[in-house]
């Protein structure tokens, strides 16, 4: 058969067959449907059976992940922190101990009486401070204070690095400041005096890392990830929170859970009893830049600089510390006091301890007067390293260098004292003078400002008078003769001026200032050329001291100078030096400079006839003999 007629047998049998067709295809429906349906009761019948246990199955996974979750938001909301309680005082200071700062003691117990619930202060209507900012430089003894205040409080004490209150989890660290004062008020809670409802200290130190302002930087959050926002960063989430724990209306509202379920009862009523307080206590070596919400009153209501110690606070410092270390009679608490001026109280501890590590270095029990300086030395100059092959040419230039600026010291400004002049390496330089003052000075007139200036200046004084050349050592006392003379004429307006004018961001000072700057720089290098010419006797006494011995300590100099004038008594008379005129700003414009700027650098003074370029032979001046007790 044919394809055609296959076609055509098969329409004809459907065409006459339709309803037999449509049965059986209804009768296969029929036996499919009732099979499903079966089918589907038996598979709801198989998962009742098995709901209990497959209901179990997921409470469980969702209490694992509750329980997974919230004990990561616990491990991560729990800073670090220490805490000394009044039944164990683990720190063990007292305001005896805290030595320097009199007036800083004075304040202190006043605000530990406060904190401590005198009645007269409540019966006079007082209320209590919310907190105190202790600022100044570091080293200080701000935390050292706050620990003697939380000591002598008889409180409970929490110290935590204000660093630990940041996270990179958005809303963890407002969780962590939270569960802190949570923990403050529990602590005050417990340890509270009858009648009382008790106070906590919390002591932040680094304020300044979670507390910046808002105006910038979003309270010292780390603005990274998805713009701040999401999961990372906080957007200053946590120093919100801080201030709302510090004062807000949350202070008057019950936050404790069982007292809540209690007023939900009805089981209490009427007004909250006052919280516990947590005194906050925050040091910063930056106050500037804390959010003024944060020291406005009612946070941190107080305010307390704690600079370095005066003379007699360096003194009682030193004496302190003195009397646990062995040392010899040489250790003069007056000269110490002297040498230490604006040195913070942990500048003075480390000091004496390396001192005492200098003389067991030594082979000897007691430290010396002269371990204190070389342990200064090592602390703020480096490690001496003398090099033991330095040709003769190099020791002789170094040594006059250094005798440069010890001459302008002598002469030029009584009111310091040297300390010691070194041709001894020590870290990147070969040499130094080093000079304090005698007494404190809270203000420098501007002929002191100039004799600074001079005697950085002496370096290269004595280099072209006496040594015939300029030498790379001088670059940094010129650096610092420049910077000297722009802060004298841009920024204290000392010269012909009054006009303060600073530094722009793009194209420096004023052509003006330069003008004035290297007109002074001119005027005063002429007059310690000058001083040099006249005091050359001293120049060539202190060289050679130095090229024999390399170091000479404070006395060891005095007898230098003092042998030195004695010889040459027709030049021992005190120098008189020249005022400095400056020109005026009209006279500058009219002279004009037409871009040019003459001589910005320290000027190049040509040699004279008759300056000699070698210096006579050091034989005629006298030299002390080394002592052999500082030797």
């Amino acid at each position: 058969m044919t394809p055609r007629g296959i076609v055509t047998t098969s329409a004809y049998v459907l065409e006459h067959n339709k309803r037999r067709l449509l049965i059986l295809l209804g009768i296969l429906a029929l036996i499919l449907f009732f099979y499903g349906i079966r089918s589907v009761f038996e598979g709801l019948a198989a998962l009742i059976g098995q709901m209990p246990g497959l209901l179990v199955t997921l409470i469980f996974y969702a209490f694992a992940f509750i329980a997974q979750f919230g004990l990561l938001m616990w491990f991560l909301s729990r800073p670090r922190t220490y805490t000394v309680t009044p039944d164990d005082p683990q720190l063990g200071l007292s305001f005896n101990d805290y030595r320097g700062q009199p007036d800083l003691v004075d304040h202190a117990k006043t605000l530990v009486r406060i904190l401590g619930g005198v009645e007269r202060f409540k019966l006079a209507g007082g209320e209590m401070p919310k907190g105190m900012l202790l600022s100044g430089q570091p080293g200080t003894g701000k935390t050292f204070l706050a620990g003697v205040i939380a000591a002598e409080a008889k409180l409970p004490f929490i110290y935590i690095d204000a660093s630990s209150l940041r996270s990179m989890w958005m809303g963890v660290d407002a969780l962590i400041i939270i569960s802190l004062f949570r923990k403050g008020r529990g602590l005050a809670r417990k340890y509270a005096k009858p009648g009382t409802p008790g106070c906590c200290i919390l002591f932040m130190d680094e304020l300044d890392s979670i507390g910046l302002s808002r105006g910038g930087v979003q309270g010292g959050q780390m603005q990274g990830g998805m713009g701040g926002m999401g999961m990372f960063g906080g957007q200053g989430m946590g120093l919100n929170t801080l201030l709302n724990q510090m004062d807000s209306l949350g202070q008057h509202v019950e936050d404790r859970f069982k007292v809540k379920i209690a007023r939900w009862l009805g089981l209490v009523r009427g007004p909250v009893p006052p919280k516990p307080l947590v005194f906050v206590i925050g040091a910063t070596n930056r106050p500037d830049v804390l959010d003024p919400a944060l020291t406005r009153p009612g946070r941190l209501d107080r305010s307390l600089i704690v600079y370095t110690p005066d003379g007699e606070g360096r003194k009682d410092i030193i004496q302190h510390y003195l009397s646990k270390k062995a040392h010899d009679d040489t250790c003069d608490v007056d000269m110490m006091a002297a040498d230490s001026v604006r040195w913070t109280p942990i500048h003075i501890r480390t000091i004496i301890n390396e001192a005492l590590i200098v003389a067991h270095e030594d082979g000897r029990d007691q430290m010396s007067y002269k371990d204190w300086l070389a342990a200064a030395d090592m602390r703020f100059i480096g490690l001496k390293q003398p090099i033991h092959k330095m040709s003769s040419d190099d020791k002789r230039a170094v040594a006059y260098h250094e005798a440069g600026h010890a001459v302008a010291n002598q002469y030029l400004r009584p009111e310091d004292r040297m300390k010691k002049a070194s041709i001894i390496r020590r870290g990147d330089t070969l040499g130094m003078v080093d000079s304090t003052e005698r007494e404190e000075r809270q203000q420098i007139h501007a002929r002191q400002y100039e004799t600074r200036i001079m005697v950085s200046l002496g370096s290269r004084a004595v280099e072209e008078l006496f040594l015939g050349t300029k030498l790379q050592g001088a670059s940094s006392d010129l650096q610092n003769a420049t910077n000297a003379a722009l802060t004298y004429v841009a920024r204290l307006g000392m010269g012909s001026t009054l006009m303060v004018a600073p530094a722009s961001a793009v194209g420096g000072y004023p052509d003006t200032v330069l003008v004035l700057v290297d007109n002074l720089l001119q005027q005063l290098f002429e007059e310690t050329k000058r001083l040099m010419s006249e005091k050359e006797y001293a120049v060539h006494a202190v060289a050679a001291a130095l090229m024999q011995h390399e170091e000479l300590i404070g006395p060891e100099l005095d007898e230098v100078f003092r042998y030195a004038d004695e010889a040459n008594p027709e030049k021992a008379a005190p120098f008189v030096r020249k005022p400095v005129v400056l020109p005026t700003i009209e006279q500058i414009m009219k002279n004009g400079t037409n871009g040019h700027m003459p001589g910005l650098a320290i000027p190049v003074v040509a040699s004279q006839p008759g300056v000699p370029g070698q210096p006579p032979a050091p034989g005629p001046v006298p030299v002390p003999p080394h002592p052999e007790s500082l030797s």
